[in-house]
This record gives structure tokens, C-alpha cells and sequence, in this order.
């Protein structure tokens, strides 16, 4: 069982390695076709001229919060990977990271629900449900990580 669980564990990571690998070229791909002017954005063309400043200042928020997240996931991956070869299942340098991810995950949703003010041309900034009840349970996770990985660490030195 516990060979099949670890296993497991092994193949989500590598999933979710090529997840990221994945969305980081998609998404980075379509911002450099649409700023280069060889790919347009999936409704229309931005307009620039009104309220320039928030839009850039959006799109610069919603770029950084995806390359955080995948950076982030890559390197949760990477320790897990890395703890498994140790007979580590809770690695402690992820618990940080987790934390980290809360915080950028927040970002993330706030920009993408105000995504539309790039095209709609209104400044009025929405604040949905989703902002705060991804990132709870998110932070839920992350301190039930942080009670495991201190739990482990424990156990391996009481044996």
C-alpha cells in the first residue's frame, strides 16, 4: 500500500510538472504573439488609450501571479520529488512555499475577475466570493501541510 501511495504521489508530481510546463508556454506564448501584434486577445484589441496605466498595471499583476504560481508549484514538485528519495513525504522547505502560494493565488483571482476592464473600457473593480474561498482552503491545506511536516520531523526523531 504504502508503495502504491508513494507512487502515486511520484506521478502527480510529474503531472503537475508538465501542467505547469504547459501553461507557462501557452500563456506566455499568446502575451508574446499579442504584444509582437501577430495574435490578437480572444474578444478584441485592448484599447490603450483610457486608463492605460490600471490596464498595464493589471496585466503586469495577472503575468507575475501566473509565473509565481507555476515557479511556486515547479519547486513544491521538485522538494516532493526530492523528499520521496530521502523517505521524506512532507518535505518542511514546502511549508513556506504553500504560504507563498496563498498569497499569489489571491493576486491571480483578483486580476483575472478584472480582466475584463481590458476590453469593457470601466474601471469598477469586482471583488467575487471565489477571491477569498480558494485561498481559504488553500491556507487550510497549506497549515495541515505544516502540522504534518512537523509531525514527521517529530516522529523521525523520537524513532
Amino acid at each position: 500500500m504504502k508503495d502504491k501511495t508513494i507512487k502515486r504521489i511520484r506521478w502527480c508530481c510529474y503531472v503537475a510538472l508538465a501542467l505547469c510546463a504547459l501553461w507557462g508556454i501557452l500563456y506566455f506564448s499568446n502575451i508574446i504573439r499579442s504584444l509582437l501584434g501577430y495574435d490578437e486577445w480572444p474578444i478584441q484589441r485592448i484599447n490603450w488609450s483610457e486608463h492605460r496605466a490600471y490596464k498595464i498595471g493589471l496585466l503586469v499583476v495577472y503575468s507575475l501571479s501566473i509565473a509565481a504560481m507555476i515557479g511556486i508549484c515547479v519547486k513544491v514538485s521538485i522538494n516532493i520529488l526530492k523528499g520521496l528519495r530521502e523517505n521524506i513525504v512532507f518535505p518542511k522547505n514546502n511549508v513556506k512555499l504553500l504560504f507563498w502560494f496563498v498569497a499569489v493565488d489571491f493576486l491571480y483571482l483578483l486580476a483575472f475577475n478584472n480582466l475584463r476592464v481590458l476590453w469593457d473600457g470601466q474601471t469598477v473593480f469586482m471583488l467575487q466570493h471565489n477571491n477569498f474561498v480558494t485561498p481559504f482552503f488553500l491556507l487550510f491545506f497549506a497549515f495541515m501541510y505544516k502540522i504534518a511536516a512537523d509531525a514527521v520531523e517529530e516522529n523521525n526523531l523520537t524513532i
